[in-house]
């Protein structure tokens, strides 16, 4: 069904820009509430399918299959049309969304989409806060496409150290510097220890010793979201696995084979990773509504874009307001999910004439994986570590995934990899790299050492 004009005669169009936890839980919410014939829902999103993120980092480790947690949006939302497509332009004033859809989009003429609703839940893109080279030099784990490329990465420098006859090239292989130490770092960083440690017994020419790890925090202590106490935790946890942990200390510059710290010293490694936090996505800069310093669109208590009473946003593109602290909520899934479900309520309370509802939610808690069966959990200010963390951590997601099959897949994963060694199979299937790397590698060339004579 295609999407007409304004005016047409046809039930109220809601349209959802973004297929992450905000979008898909806003769709799911609305398909509750309202029926078929009271209003038409539609989706626009890069992918035809779900990300679980929160598990995204247990990809780089192998702990999961990728598609273990993945979930169509055709099956979560089977009452939206879905347009798999990148948006484009949106214009308020025309209540109309452009759009490239396809897998070649430059080959596909624009398409416009026209709504009476619009909720914008395109979500983030990875943040660089202006350090040069990161993003032309490092891995970003923001998309399931560049999570799962690093771990065939990671598989790769295993292969070319195990035949590496140069101490100091072995080690620059196997080296992995993460540009922040903020959960999703730290989640990082710890998978791809647990990566090569696991994998180190199936490489003859590869000692435990040869690996390392280091996270580079620009603040006094990891995780600064968590309570003091548990970065202090996880900071000790890995720097006695072997993982380094470098505090109060800066990335002033990404090369493709090093990193250049604040205080003047380098760090060769062939594996960088920036995990420095999200920033709203580009398009919400050019709509014309009023955003904060970083780009978030302010709402109002309702979700509501002030001087726009059909748009509504949420997740990392909106600044939310919890009323009791007067900070903005922290930009995670079970917030995401939380203003999905305030948003669907007021959308069918505002097609309905109903009262609408403010956004007010106290955090459950938070929840870190430290690898090796081990993490961090804050649940209401009680705090937790170490083994029943890490099986608090898998029970509470595991849980939380969308449908009974999914969750399944998960949790025999799981099972298997309590048993089994690590999978070591490299799929090079094209997957996404740091641009930049792969220009030096290809057109201009990496030095290599010289090679050995037999």
């Amino acid at each position: 069904m295609e999407w007409l004009r304004p005016g047409e005669q046809q039930p109220p169009r809601i349209l959802i820009l973004g297929g992450g936890f905000a979008g898909v839980y806003t769709g799911y919410e609305l398909q509750r509430r309202l029926r078929r014939s009271q209003a038409e829902l539609a989706i626009v999103n890069r992918e035809n399918f779900f990300v679980f993120y929160p598990l995204l980092p247990e990809i780089i480790s192998g702990s999961i299959a990728v598609e273990a947690i993945l979930t169509p949006i055709r099956l979560v939302v089977p009452a939206a049309m879905l347009y798999v497509g990148e948006v484009t332009e949106i214009d308020l004033a025309e209540r109309r969304v452009t759009i490239r859809h396809g897998l070649y989009q430059h080959q596909q003429a624009p398409r416009s989409l026209y709504y009476d609703h619009l909720v914008l839940a395109l979500g983030g893109v990875p943040a660089t806060f202006g350090i040069p080279g990161l993003a032309e030099y490092a891995f970003d784990v923001q998309r399931l496409s560049n999570a799962f490329a690093l771990r065939n990465h990671l598989i790769d420098v295993l292969e070319q150290a195990d035949i590496e006859t140069n101490p100091l090239e072995k080690r620059r292989l196997l080296t992995v510097v993460v540009v922040g130490g903020g959960s999703t770092g730290v989640e990082v960083a710890s998978e791809a220890w647990s990566l090569f440690t696991d994998a180190a017994r199936y490489y003859r020419n590869i000692e435990p010793e040869d690996f390392r790890v280091v996270i580079v925090q620009a603040t006094s202590r990891l995780i600064p979201e968590f309570p003091e106490k548990l970065g202090e935790y996880a900071a000790r946890l890995l720097r006695r696995r072997g993982v380094e942990v470098l505090l109060d200390r800066k990335v002033v510059r990404v090369e493709p084979e090093h990193v250049e710290l604040d205080d003047g010293s380098i760090i060769p490694a062939h594996t960088i990773i920036g995990s420095v936090g999200v920033q709203p996505n580009p398009l919400m800069q050019s709509l014309g509504v009023e955003v904060d310093r970083r780009g978030r669109v302010i709402v109002d208590e309702f979700l509501r874009v002030p001087g726009h009473d059909n748009v509504w946003a949420l997740g990392d593109n909106a600044l939310v307001v919890d009323p009791v602290t007067g900070q903005p909520y922290p930009q995670t899934a079970q917030h995401a999910v939380q203003e999905a479900k305030v948003v669907a309520h007021n959308i069918a309370a505002t097609l309905r004439g109903r009262p609408l509802k403010r956004m007010e939610y106290r955090t459950r808690g938070m929840l870190i994986s430290l690898g090796h069966r081990s993490a961090a959990a804050d649940i209401r200010g009680w705090t937790f570590s170490g083994f029943f963390a890490w099986w608090l951590w898998r029970t509470y997601y595991l849980l939380q995934l969308p449908r009974w099959e999914r969750r399944l897949r998960v949790a025999f994963d799981w099972t298997l990899d309590l048993f089994f060694p690590p999978e070591l199979v490299q799929l090079k299937v094209g997957q996404p790299a740091p641009a930049a790397r792969r220009l030096v590698h290809t057109a201009l060339g990496r030095r290599e050492p010289e090679p050995v004579r037999e």
